[in-house]
């Protein structure tokens, strides 16, 4: 098993623990033609895609076996997974607290640049969180 398929898999594993393939999460592999040609027009390099959160052709993220893309508000982020260093919080927007930020935050800030990631509000942004919080995964292969 090479790194790819063991990010995959560990992804793949902590989505369906949280049960993500059945909300707002799509496998990239199952996501319509139309919205990968999309994607793939702003991700020019090689990607090794997983999963996908996707609201609309401005609005999408993508979670790789190697980083993590997002596209938000004419901002696109792109940073490895072994990049973020455990570092995850959720973007808590001003006038906003307690239970009301987890419940309507849709911004996730990694790594050590704090770089703002997209994702749906509620259950599958604490869900990616989660996810994120895995990487780098100490890997002996």
């Amino acid at each position: 098993m090479d790194k790819n398929e063991w990010y995959t898999d560990r992804i793949l594993w902590r989505a369906n623990q949280h049960n993500l393939l059945e909300k707002s999460c799509n496998l990239y592999t199952d996501l319509p033609e139309k919205s990968k040609l999309i994607i793939e027009e702003i991700i020019t390099e090689e990607f090794h895609p997983v999963i996908v959160f996707w609201e609309s052709k401005k609005v999408w993220t993508v979670l790789g076996a190697r980083s993590i893309y997002s596209l938000y508000k004419g901002n696109f982020v792109k940073i490895k997974l072994d990049e973020i260093e455990k570092i995850v919080e959720l973007y808590i927007p001003e006038g906003v607290a307690g239970r009301d930020a987890k419940k309507s935050s849709n911004l996730i800030l990694l790594g050590p640049l704090k770089l703002r990631i997209w994702a749906p509000a509620g259950q599958e942004l604490m869900a990616l969180m989660s996810i994120l919080l895995m990487f780098p995964l100490k890997v002996n292969l």
